[in-house]
């Protein structure tokens, strides 16, 4: 059995940092989260999954407009033509915008509440979700600390979108303890808020997925979703093991050049960009040179990047470095 465990979608924020120059591959800033968005959905439902987690920041609060709503009203809309079943919370940004009371969700997918927790029961796949939409843009409730225990027989699995203890995120959003999200015994943790990949680890199976699509130089690699695999016979929980996987489907990547040394530096500029491919679908890695690397690599790295790669100088500020906003 498949899920996949997205979080962070921001639907409609633009990309930053970018650079034109003769000979850089065009880049929309606006179109290409669509783009990000369109790409991930096409995964996901070709791709023989069973089910979808989102774990919350589904619109961004600097772009809720008509697009942005329609958007996520055909990702939804292809989820349950595809015989997706999808569980929904709300994030910090949700709560921000007029848009989730607009949505006309289709019967496989339910939205949940902020009031309390509730919990979802796929029974054909004997799988039950647990989980708490954020309520506030400045949530500070431990949402994680009244989730219920787990239900017998079945696989349990936590949708949260926090900032556990703050650690990774620029901005407090539910937090709580990974010690509180180990006591609940849930099989897995399905967070959102945190832009980056991580595990956080400390007791329970807790993953971030990072974001669909990176919004600047400050979130480099790739990004897409996480895939959950869950293993195993029998129609309950206990004896299943899971694993993750991630899926990279956005079409622009981030990475970072830092070339301290200009003595070696055309070497190393080969190396780097052979080292990094093509995003799927053809698209553009957009390459930012760091603080420490002289200047006049510039010049250098344009001339030997491919025609996929934009090579921008170095930010005075590297945009959403802490990740989750």
């Amino acid at each position: 059995m498949r899920v996949a465990h997205l979080a962070d979608l921001h639907i409609g924020s633009a990309l930053r940092g970018l650079a034109d120059y003769p000979g850089a591959p065009a880049v929309d800033p606006y179109e290409a989260p669509y783009e990000a968005l369109r790409a991930a959905v096409h995964r996901i439902v070709g791709g023989g999954y069973h089910g979808v987690l989102v774990a919350g920041d589904v619109f961004d609060r600097r772009h809720a407009d008509a697009r942005a709503l329609a958007a996520c009203q055909d990702a939804l809309g292809a989820f349950h033509e595809a015989g997706l079943r999808t569980v929904v919370v709300s994030g910090n940004h949700d709560a921000e915008t007029p848009l989730p009371p607009k949505l006309q969700l289709p019967p496989s997918v339910r939205w949940l509440g902020a009031d309390a927790p509730e919990s979802v029961l796929w029974p054909d796949l004997g799988v039950t979700v647990h989980g708490q939409s954020v309520a506030e843009p400045d949530e500070r409730r431990d949402l994680a600390a009244g989730y219920p225990g787990r239900v017998p027989g079945t696989v349990n699995i936590g949708l949260l979108h926090t900032s556990l203890h703050g650690a990774w995120s620029r901005r407090i959003c539910a937090p709580t303890d990974p010690r509180t999200l180990a006591r609940a015994g849930y099989d897995y943790w399905a967070l959102g808020h945190v832009h980056h990949r991580l595990v956080p680890g400390a007791g329970a199976f807790a993953v971030y997925p990072g974001n669909t699509h990176a919004r600047g130089p400050g979130e480099p690699g790739g990004r897409g979703f996480t895939e959950l695999l869950i293993e195993g016979s029998g129609p309950g929980g206990d004896g299943r093991r899971i694993g993750i996987r991630q899926v990279d489907t956005a079409p622009v990547r981030y990475e970072t050049l830092h070339l301290p040394r200009q003595a070696s530096a055309e070497a190393e500029l080969r190396d780097r960009f052979a080292a990094v491919a093509e995003p799927p679908g053809g698209g553009a890695v957009i390459w930012t040179l760091s603080s420490a690397t002289p200047p006049g690599l510039l010049r250098t790295a344009r001339a030997l990047a491919g025609p996929a790669a934009m090579v921008c100088p170095a930010q005075a500020v590297a945009s959403g470095s802490r990740g989750g906003s």
